[in-house]
């Protein structure tokens, strides 16, 4: 009885861990992430709990085996057959062709269920539309497309975002550092994704964030990389890990004097790994910096073509990052595939006027 409901159990067990393979490869194939610890273990998961299982079935296997290959000989009558064919045992029938033709209906029918059912309801002329495509051929300028917009955009925010009652932590801006040349660090450029665990330097910190978005003119708000129309619609929250002289946390970068405010303390590598559909290298980052973009900042300048040069700012920003963390002999990952709202509520903002559109994870190399 006991080896009965030991094999029940792996039975169920082995249904669930393919479920939660099938479902997080799923969700790693719509991010288009390259690797899901949360794919990984339920692999592992998967992979033990069907050697478990065979081994708990080799007898009824391996008889299986011996009558579908003749090696057995044919059972005796049955007496209570009264047909006077053999009797063969429950456990070697096959399933029936009924439940092979629902199985495979069923799949196809929920296959076809979840690309068609929309989760809510569209205007009726975007329903099936590419919105990317959409939006690119909504914004293209045209003469007839000038003069019909609407004059009045919204006035220009603040360009520096405050928060007066934050913890500063001022950050060293003498930076001595000479590494690499542009050109090498071009050539050496990779996303690179596995980490040691050990901690930045403030140091580094400071060279990496200042050479993404810091202020390089003395006399005025020009940054590190390019903005168009100089009009810098990014904000960098820094979420620490470990980083030598900071406490783990959630921070804003404040360049105007080249400072951090510390907006939540505490550890959020577990939250970071379920937002970003299980991409392990962020829980051994030393940190993951959060680029968003207040909107407003564009939109009432560049109107209709705000958002690509929202986009184009944050790619930016993202290649200046790249080639810093290459030239101090650290690793850079940029991450696109991110649960938009959980990272917004994370670092405070909300998805609307302020939205993070771009993730980038750097840590030690091992």
């Amino acid at each position: 009885m006991g080896a009965r409901r030991l094999d029940i159990a792996v039975t169920v067990l082995l249904i669930l861990a393919l479920a939660a393979a099938a479902l997080s490869g799923l969700l790693a194939d719509y991010l288009g992430i390259p690797r899901s610890i949360y794919h990984r273990l339920s692999g592992y998961a998967l992979a033990a709990l069907a050697s478990w299982h065979i081994v708990l079935r080799r007898r009824q296997m391996w008889a299986r085996l011996k009558a579908v290959a003749g090696r057995r000989g044919r059972p005796a009558v049955s007496a209570q057959s009264g047909t006077g064919r053999a009797a063969t045992p429950a456990w070697l029938q096959m399933p029936s062709r009924r439940s092979f033709l629902f199985s495979g209906a069923a799949a196809v029918a929920g296959f076809f269920a979840g690309r068609w059912l929309a989760p809510g309801r569209l205007p009726p002329e975007l329903e099936g539309a590419d919105f990317g495509l959409v939006y690119h051929q909504w914004s293209k300028p045209s003469l007839w497309s000038i003069i019909r917009r609407p004059f009045q955009w919204g006035g220009q925010p603040p360009l520096y975002k405050e928060y007066p009652s934050a913890q500063r932590v001022f950050l060293p801006r003498d930076f001595k550092y000479r590494g690499l040349s542009v050109e090498e660090a071009i050539n050496r450029r990779r996303s690179i994704r596995d980490y040691s665990g050990k901690p930045l330097t403030l140091e580094q910190l400071s060279l990496l964030l200042h050479s993404a978005y810091g202020i390089t003119e003395s006399s005025g708000p020009l940054r590190a990389s390019p903005s168009a129309g100089a009009l810098y619609p990014l904000e960098v929250y820094a979420v620490v890990n470990s980083v030598a002289g900071l406490a783990s946390g959630v921070y804003h970068y404040q360049p105007r004097d080249h400072s951090l405010d510390l907006l939540k303390e505490g550890e959020f590598r577990a939250a970071l790994l379920a937002y970003t559909g299980g991409q392990d290298m962020v829980l051994q980052a030393s940190v993951v910096l959060v680029i968003t973009a207040i909107f407003q900042r564009t939109r009432w300048k560049y109107q209709d073509r705000s958002y690509r040069y929202v986009l184009l700012d944050a790619g930016h920003l993202g290649e200046n990052l790249y080639l810093a963390a290459t030239s101090l002999g650290v690793g850079p990952c940029g991450i696109g595939a991110f649960l938009d709202d959980e990272v917004n509520r994370l670092v405070g903002v909300d998805g609307q006027q302020e939205s993070a559109v771009y993730l980038v994870s750097i840590g030690t190399l091992p």
